[in-house]
């Protein structure tokens, strides 16, 4: 892969600044229309830690609000797991048509989670189409792009004039979101085409599972491709960055263009950028669902991901074929075996799951295969995304109806989560049903059943932001000049506590209460900080000073 220059995403003070540095040659600058004053600028110095030069950014520059890295989610992990699946499928095409057999699924080959049982999405589906729904509704599929040569390809609602390519490095390219294919097999290449054969995937007759049928959506939906990385294990801040700004600020500026539904089967660390682009998205009434991530033997962490993690965004998590949670017993998985990410408790409120593993998934290396080895938060997205505009479609004008545009978002939430199976199989008890599926399984064909709730009985959620108090518990109140620098340090510290295991030990896989903390764990997040190859000097500073503080 080629190296490039490392950024920050900055935040100025106010439009009037932004509008003042648009010449400034060194930064790419986001949309005039965008609410948030960003910049994506190349930093001066490759050798020094990005958050200190954040640091030292928003301490030298009056100007400047708000600095972070354009943060690389590198998913070392994902990339054991593609190794150990060459190895396993190697180039044999038949492979593709057996299930993953370390985890549940039927006796025969079938494409099994479109079923009633299941997620209900061919049910819900065949209504729609017998009602004689007329509102096309717009998904923004947000993934490494698409690959038209293949079989699932849906090419006859694919909006190819609305597509753009964001990946770093492919800026000449950004009208064309198909995927290059090019960056090697273990980077994994070709996401976007399995999760696009799921969400919206054409029709296609394949005999090893008696299937001839669609895929997934094809009656009133149009999909906008945005291709924001170039593999779903290494993937750029500033990508998805961009991909939000584009919808926000020009698809959104237009009815015939406006987006209603947003997928992303990818994930990474927190970002502010994130959080306001989030915000912004929600306010406009878009619904939004995101993979809630994945582990490998609970490694590095088995907590959800960004942005799953916001409030204002639906959590896809994992159920498997016999309605037990896609998670091993602590000790029953590996390296070798992927994982879907849940939890804390505290986030499960805006999460659901679909199934996975052993799903439909298109596979590139085979233009004119469709397996059932579709797995990860990956799979569940798009199901979840596909029941989202079902509902909009068969509810179109009384959604558009309501007063606020973010009561749209909260009403397709409440349908979804109102009827989501609560549910989960033995050995598990139903209590935890939450924990692992948040607020139930999917359940597409009932959905349809519930009418648009009333503007006085939705809630809007509070806006999303990085929050990990843990600099305020030690050193209490802090001067408004102050509060910035510590934002960053939260915004950082949360980084590391989603890569570091021996955070996520300390803090009980996140589920131990800051406030709760005693004086001996506060010393030893203090310290694992302080042992982070990863951690800025500035972190490693304050945490210095807390320990001053503790002993």
């Amino acid at each position: 892969m080629t190296a490039t220059t490392p950024k920050l995403i900055v935040q100025l003070k106010n439009k009037q600044v932004l509008q003042k540095r648009r010449g400034m040659d060194h930064a790419q600058n986001l949309s005039d229309d965008n609410p948030v004053p960003l910049q994506i600028v190349d930093t001066a110095d490759t050798q020094r830690h990005l958050w200190d030069q954040a640091h030292a950014l928003v301490k030298n520059d009056a100007e400047v609000d708000f600095a972070e890295p354009d943060v690389l989610s590198q998913d070392t992990y994902m990339e054991q797991s593609m190794a150990a699946e060459q190895q396993t499928l190697g180039e044999a095409e038949s492979a593709y048509y057996s299930y993953i057999d370390y985890w549940p699924h039927p006796e025969k080959p079938e494409l099994w989670h479109l079923e009633d049982d299941y997620s209900g999405l061919r049910a819900a589906r065949e209504l729609l189409r017998a009602s004689g729904a007329k509102k096309k509704v717009r998904i923004a599929h947000l993934d490494t792009g698409y690959f038209s040569k293949h079989i699932s390809f849906p090419k006859d609602i694919i909006n190819t004039e609305l597509q753009r390519n964001f990946a770093e490095g492919e800026e000449e390219h950004i009208n064309n979101a198909e995927d290059a294919l090019v960056d090697g097999t273990l980077k994994m290449p070709g996401h976007g085409t399995g999760t696009l054969s799921i969400l919206a995937g054409t029709k296609v007759a394949i005999p090893q599972y008696g299937f001839d049928d669609y895929l997934g959506l094809h009656d009133m939906i149009e999909i906008v491709p945005i291709r924001i990385a170039k593999s779903v294990v290494l993937f750029k801040s500033s990508g998805f960055v961009k991909a939000l700004d584009y919808i926000i600020n020009e698809l959104n500026a237009k009815e015939e263009t406006r987006i209603h539904v947003i997928t992303m089967s990818m994930g990474g660390l927190p970002s502010k950028a994130w959080a306001q682009m989030v915000n912004e998205v929600y306010e406009k009434g878009i619904f939004m669902v995101t993979a809630a991530g994945n582990n490998f033997g609970k490694l590095p962490a088995r907590t959800m991901v960004y942005p799953a993690r916001f409030n204002r965004v639906v959590a896809a998590c994992g159920v498997t074929y016999d309605k037990t949670p896609y998670a091993k017993p602590h000790g029953e998985g590996g390296l070798r075996i992927m994982e879907g990410n849940y939890g804390p408790t505290s986030l499960m409120g805006t999460a659901v799951a679909a199934f996975t593993p052993n799903v439909i998934w298109a596979t590139y290396k085979y233009p004119g295969v469709v397996g059932i080895r579709g797995d990860g938060t990956s799979s569940a997205t798009p199901q979840i995304a596909a029941a989202a505009a079902l509902y909009y479609i068969k509810n179109y004008d009384a959604l558009e109806a309501l007063p606020e545009p973010w009561m749209r978002v909260e009403a397709i939430r409440k349908a979804l989560f109102d009827t989501a199976k609560k549910e989960i199989a033995p050995p598990y008890e139903a209590s935890d049903c939450e924990k692992f599926f948040g607020n139930g399984i999917l359940q597409a064909r009932k959905m349809l059943d519930i009418p648009v709730a009333g503007p006085d009985t939705l809630e809007k959620q509070p806006r999303d932001k990085i929050f990990f108090p843990f600099l305020k518990l030690i050193l209490g109140l802090r001067k408004p000049e102050e509060e910035m620098e510590d934002e960053m340090l939260e915004t950082e510290l949360m980084q590391l506590i989603l890569t570091d295991p021996v955070l996520q030990k300390i803090l009980n896989n996140e589920e131990t209460r800051i406030t709760k903390m005693s004086n001996d764990e506060q010393m030893q997040l203090a310290d694992a900080v302080l042992n982070n190859p990863h951690a800025s000097d500035t972190l490693k500073q304050k945490m210095l000073e807390i320990k001053a503080r503790l002993s």
